[in-house]
């Protein structure tokens, strides 16, 4: 049974919080503090799967509750359920708090997201790799793209269209951003997968503030030797664009190409958290291992699924989730549906095929099962005619 614990200064909201979720007792151990001194002393005898709390409290506030429950237990999930955050706040929570809910939350709401939460903590069933995993604010960022960015947004005339251009060259600050932007401090109707909306809904202020924030966007430690930023840098790009030009007809095409984008950033992950173990890994692969087997050998999980974790608790979008997961095991190859997933795990074949130099060694794995997929959902166009097209594209794109 999974211990939630619910954290708010008010006695009848915990009680409302009490009644509306009686009907989860049988699945869920329910646990209610009333206020962060009462929380902290809570979770110094007893190990919470989810801690749920309000932000303004007096003494011992939501942000504070945030932080220990990090320090103390990076594996349990944080959520912020508040009606109030200032700037500065958000800033400060993005880098503490999984996910974040606005007050007055729908009980629905709130147990879609404890559910959701819970089932991407269950794609990793080692507490010791959810914790060091869970203590992840921010991803490897490439150096160059990263003081472009900087001088970009030092410029009072910068617009946010070449701000967007900027950032979906970088997937660890496309991550960030898209982490922000879906957060519920924006209270914003749908969740946001284009990089272009996301510093519209945002402003280009926040972006600044969050991009000099060294709390958020610091350079962190170095990758293991077997793993190019620059490389990763350009194959995520690369997949992104063939995957958005083969969703073109289609109204996910931005998700298509920010899935594509991020699909590799477990890579990120594993090899700045799991520095010797993915060296390990890499070396194994050169001797003819699957990554992914080696990865599970050696670190204990796979890149695909290490980075679907930490993209799920930073509530993405699930289609952008799902193909992260699946992009080396494509397990539904076999369906017929186009979607998502699909783009991503055919662009990156068509890529392996194209440039076989230039793509990770896994990928190379993967280009008969995507081309036989192709054929048996009838796409419009050939295999052939797709290696064409990608090609082209990639001229393009590199003599622009």
């Amino acid at each position: 049974m999974k211990r939630i614990l619910f954290v708010d200064d008010e006695p009848q909201v915990l009680q409302g919080l009490r009644a509306s979720l009686y009907a989860r007792r049988k699945e869920w151990e329910m646990h209610f503090a009333e206020g962060g001194a009462q929380a902290i002393e809570l979770m110094r005898g007893t190990h919470f799967d989810v801690v749920v709390t309000d932000l303004r409290m007096p003494g011992v506030d939501g942000t504070t509750v945030i932080a220990r429950t990090r320090n103390d237990s990076p594996d349990t999930i944080r959520i912020v359920l508040s009606g109030y955050a200032d700037g500065e706040q958000s800033r400060h929570l993005v880098s503490l708090a999984h996910r974040y809910l606005s007050k007055p939350c729908d009980p629905k709401r709130l147990e879609e997201c404890v559910d959701g939460c819970l089932a991407t903590q269950s794609l990793i069933q080692s507490v010791e790799l959810r914790t060091r995993l869970g203590t992840v604010t921010a991803l490897t960022l490439m150096p160059a793209i990263f003081a472009a960015l900087q001088r970009a947004l030092a410029d009072p005339n910068i617009d946010s269209a070449k701000v967007a251009t900027i950032i979906q060259r970088d997937p660890a600050i496309a991550a960030k951003v898209l982490q922000v932007c879906n957060s519920a401090f924006f209270r914003l109707p749908r969740r946001i997968a284009s990089i272009q909306h996301a510093v519209s809904y945002l402003g280009l202020s926040t972006v600044r503030s969050m991009v000099l924030s060294a709390e958020l966007f610091q350079p962190g430690k170095t990758l293991c030797a077997g793993l190019d930023l620059g490389q990763l840098q350009r194959h995520a790009l690369n997949v992104a664009a063939i995957a958005r030009s083969l969703a073109a007809e289609t109204n996910w095409a931005e998700e298509a190409f920010l899935a594509g984008l991020l699909h590799d950033v477990g890579l990120l992950l594993l090899g700045r958290e799991y520095k010797d173990e993915m060296q390990r890994a890499l070396e194994a692969t050169e001797a003819g291992m699957l990554l992914g087997d080696a990865e599970r050998k050696f670190v204990g999980v796979d890149h695909g699924t290490a980075g679907a974790y930490l993209l799920a608790l930073w509530g993405l979008p699930y289609q952008i989730v799902e193909a992260v997961a699946q992009h080396e095991a494509p397990a539904r190859v076999g369906q017929t549906s186009f979607d998502v997933p699909s783009a991503v795990g055919i662009a990156q074949a068509l890529l392996v095929e194209i440039r076989q130099a230039d793509a990770p060694i896994q990928g190379a794995m993967t280009r008969s099962l995507w081309a036989e997929h192709v054929r048996e959902m009838r796409f419009p166009e050939s295999w052939e005619s797709l290696v064409e097209r990608a090609r082209m594209l990639l001229d393009t794109q590199e003599a622009a």
